[in-house]
């Protein structure tokens, strides 16, 4: 059974670590995120045109899924 991600934490750093939430519906590098893909271990940020937003290469945290009905 394949689960929806719903949200990503994750350890982001500038001058101190801070954990940052990628989330469906929330905007990343200009753009909406509205899929993320576990391929691998590697998690994939898409837009709504199932582009490619970006890899995320930061230390995960926390990965929380949609709940189905």
């Amino acid at each position: 059974m394949e689960r929806t991600i719903k949200s990503l934490d994750v350890v982001a750093e500038a001058t101190k670590p801070f954990i940052y939430t990628f989330e469906i519906g929330k905007e990343f590098g200009g753009q909406v995120v509205d899929d993320i893909i576990d391929h691998d271990g590697v998690f994939k940020l898409f837009n709504r045109q199932d582009e490619l937003i970006m890899e995320v290469n930061l230390p995960v945290v926390c990965v929380e899924f949609e709940h189905g009905h």
